[in-house]
């Protein structure tokens, strides 16, 4: 009957000279981790022209329909992206966003990035509706590869590509399965 009571007390007490680790928001910032989901960004290209061509494949995959996305064509004199057309109004409702992620994924020309921008608290609903020019990053900013597309391009160096450790373990047990029927077969 007391042995139980002195473990719980022993488990309280051990937490309570543990050594707290506070951070004093906001003149401290935690370091977050570099594939944080947050804050969507718009990529540019290298010569500050918008990635986005209004594919609305992006739009298409959201499964809450945060996005909308307004397409119009580029023209000589009014140049916004590398393609044919570009994206005249590019809206976020960060109201109806998961941040799950698949528009990032969704996206050909990884326009869309998950930046490490957690601090999203307003006072009315209306300021959860981001436009083109609030998610576009700055000319000059260098262009980032997007949260997870870090295994679809062969490295420059021509070294394997590094795989993420669950999916090249399923590849390779994949790839075992395949070779027993091939050989029963």
């Amino acid at each position: 009957m007391v042995l139980p009571l002195l473990k719980g007390l022993s488990v309280t007490l051990r937490h309570f000279f543990k050594k707290r680790i506070t951070v004093q928001y906001p003149e401290e910032r935690r370091q977050l981790p570099p594939r944080a989901r947050w804050l969507h960004q718009l990529q540019r290209h290298e010569d500050g022209l918008e990635r986005c061509i209004a594919c609305m494949l992006c739009a298409a995959a959201c499964p809450t329909g945060a996005i909308y996305i307004v397409g119009a064509e580029n023209t000589d004199r009014h140049r916004v992206s590398h393609g044919e057309r570009h994206a005249r109004v590019w809206d976020l409702d960060l109201g109806r966003c998961m941040f799950c992620g698949i528009c990032v994924e969704a996206c050909p020309d990884e326009v869309i990035v998950m930046t490490d921008r957690y601090e999203l608290a307003v006072d009315k609903r209306e300021k959860l509706v981001l436009h083109k020019d609030q998610l576009v990053a700055p000319k000059g900013t260098p262009p980032r590869w997007a949260w997870m597309g870090y295994y679809r391009r062969e490295p420059a160096d021509k070294s394997p590509l590094q795989l993420p450790l669950f999916k090249h373990l399923a590849y390779e047990k994949y790839l075992k399965t395949r070779g027993r029927e091939e050989k029963h077969g």
